[in-house]
């Protein structure tokens, strides 16, 4: 019992041991995110321009021509400028799901009221 014991303390757990060029942080900062930017309001402004003709592509199947252009046009640039981490090379950069989603409650699980609806009486009955 005690071998496994030290021998279960030297177990140790991979780590990143790739080191960034300090450079590279720098430029970040400096150059790629203020490009980054700039694509996002281009590519924002772009979609708003283009919205009308994605309404005419969304018509045949399969519906997403809204998705698809937001998630070049907006959302790729955004997650690169502003969830990537400093310093990460990574293009294009794929952002992590969200953590929460939000949940429906479907219509037939909602129940009616238990007790009967009153209405109200004035305070000052009329004479």
């Amino acid at each position: 019992m005690l071998l496994s014991v030290i021998g279960y303390a030297n177990v140790s757990y991979s780590q990143s041991t790739v080191q960034s060029d300090p450079g590279f942080y720098l430029l970040d900062v400096l150059l790629y995110r203020p490009v980054g930017l700039v694509a996002t309001i281009a590519g924002t402004s772009a979609f708003v321009a283009i919205s009308p003709l994605l309404g005419l592509a969304s018509i045949p199947e399969p519906h997403d021509a809204f998705q698809r252009t937001a998630g070049i046009l907006v959302l790729a640039p955004a997650a690169y400028t502003f969830i990537r981490p400093i310093g990460d090379r990574d293009f294009p950069y794929i952002a992590p799901p969200p953590r929460r989603t939000l949940s429906v409650i479907p219509k037939n699980t909602l129940k009616p009221l238990q007790q009967p609806v009153t209405t109200l009486e004035p305070a000052v009955k009329p004479k």
